[in-house]
């Protein structure tokens, strides 16, 4: 698969961190759709399999498929990703990837998150180490509190937009106990119910989010060469204020113009 087909596949599918890294050179911009097109491979196979054996076995397919790349005889398997992540051997560990990987094992499970503290580790785990591992290819670097800021700002806000998704698949974004509080169930979440209940057992995250947002902002303007790894999390501020009262709701897209100008604003002034 060419640059260009990750192009078009993350157009498609993660349109923001595709924004984002179009202010890399070109050669970063390479290496960032490659990191990017792997997470998309690996996310949505909790979203498109019914099946939890058949989900674990696509998994592990890409632990070993990684793990591959990292051999004494490195192989390539005959798939355009693991061809992309083989250029990016030398500046990401194995460890990074197959970290990526574990995370969406509980995803396959089907295991909800005992508590919001459970949750954001979670986001800590794929959001924020995709954005440290993209901060890496783009040779740059942000305060670890920014870091984890910009991540769970962006990842809180896309479980928030995907709340119905993830409900279906028993991921949905609330702490167990927070569910428990509010007088919900897992089953309800399944089902579309109690929508009351859950509006209240959610207010714990979009407040961890809108924190996260608030601390990202706080702390000053962007490096330059950072924008491509990160700029997106300040999309999360449209997200949020876009989220339907009825978390059961599908979320709707901001335009791809205003998308576009809050990020080359962005640029211009890291902010």
């Amino acid at each position: 698969m060419q640059d260009t087909d990750f192009d078009k596949m993350l157009h498609a599918s993660d349109p923001d961190r595709r924004l984002a890294a179009l202010f890399a050179p070109a050669e970063v911009r390479a290496r960032l759709f490659a990191l990017y097109a792997f997470n998309q491979e690996i996310g949505r196979i909790a979203e498109a399999t019914s099946e939890g054996m058949i989900g674990e076995m696509k998994l592990t397919w890409w632990h070993d498929a990684v793990a591959d790349l990292y051999a004494d005889t490195p192989r390539v398997r005959r798939h355009a990703v693991t061809e992309g992540l083989a250029g990016l051997t030398g500046m990401i560990s194995l460890e990074d990837l197959q970290g990526l990987i574990d995370a969406r094992f509980d995803d396959i499970s089907a295991r909800p998150y005992a508590s919001l503290d459970a949750l954001l580790d979670y986001v800590d785990a794929t959001a924020g180490r995709l954005m440290s591992l993209a901060l890496r290819l783009c040779e740059a670097e942000l305060a670890p509190g920014t870091l984890q800021a910009a991540g769970r700002a962006w990842g809180l806000t896309g479980l928030l937009r995907a709340f119905p998704v993830r409900a279906s698949i028993g991921r949905a974004p609330v702490g167990g106990d927070d569910l428990s509080d509010a007088g919900a169930t897992p089953a309800m979440l399944a089902q579309g119910l109690g929508e009351e209940k859950v509006k209240r057992a959610i207010v714990p995250v979009r407040q961890a989010a809108e924190n996260a947002l608030a601390e990202l902002r706080a702390a000053g303007p962007l490096p330059a060469a950072a924008l491509p790894a990160t700029g997106y999390a300040l999309l999360a501020r449209g997200y949020l204020d876009a989220l339907p009262e009825n978390p059961y709701l599908i979320a709707p897209e901001r335009s791809l113009l205003a998308r576009q100008m809050r990020l080359t604003w962005l640029s211009l002034t890291g902010r």
